[in-house]
């Protein structure tokens, strides 16, 4: 929670800079993610219990983003998102594996038909909290870890109207390999790495 309130809070001092610097933009907006996720199966790495295969189920992704519209093509955000798969190989009562992220991001909107519709692209860096519940290493494990994390992002978008956006895109998300300590003190390494398919709307607000 103190990571979150500063984000918040570093991100509503961002925002007040640049709508002040940018008054001739187009303005602050607000919007929603929502989308399925698809894990890459990774190997667990450990240097006492050797190495395992770890296989997702397809999972989720939603979250919420607050940014500024330029009005030059260019956009700047702050996002708060997660990301849910299943273990198939996980042992013990539903075991799962959830991402919770902060990113900063930048896109760029192209138009090559009209107004109604663009082409974007983009990405973010951020913060990526992991956790692990029950995976089959004879042991249970519960535990949570922050690493750096980034995403590359491109789609198309719908004009519904001056305000309102709509945008069907392809998320590619990694980060640093998060590190788990088990019951036994033996510590283990992952890859964290998400195919996302994900639907988005943003309301511009007309100040």
């Amino acid at each position: 929670m103190p990571r979150l309130s500063g984000f918040i809070t570093s991100l509503g001092l961002l925002l007040a800079v640049t709508t002040t610097v940018y008054a001739e933009g187009s303005g602050l907006y607000v919007g929603g993610i929502v989308g399925a996720s698809l894990r890459t199966d990774t190997l667990l790495s450990s240097s006492t219990l050797g190495t395992q295969n770890m296989e997702f189920s397809p999972g989720y992704t939603f979250g919420g983003f607050l940014g500024y519209d330029f009005g030059n093509n260019l956009r700047l955000e702050g996002e708060i998102s997660y990301r849910e798969n299943e273990i198939r190989t996980g042992g013990g009562r539903d075991p799962q594996a959830g991402t919770s992220v902060m990113m900063f991001n930048g896109f760029y909107d192209c138009f090559p038909f009209n107004n109604s519709f663009e082409v974007y692209f983009g990405g973010g860096l951020g913060v990526a909290t992991t956790q692990l519940e029950t995976i089959s290493l004879g042991q249970n494990l519960n535990e949570d870890e922050s690493v750096f994390a980034y995403q590359l992002e491109t789609g198309f978008g719908w004009n519904y109207n001056p305000q309102v956006n709509f945008s069907l895109g392809y998320r590619f998300f990694d980060s640093a390999d998060p590190e788990f300590v088990l019951s036994s003190g033996s510590r283990i390494k992952m890859e964290l790495e998400n195919h996302e398919l994900i639907l988005k709307m943003r309301y511009l607000f007309n100040l």
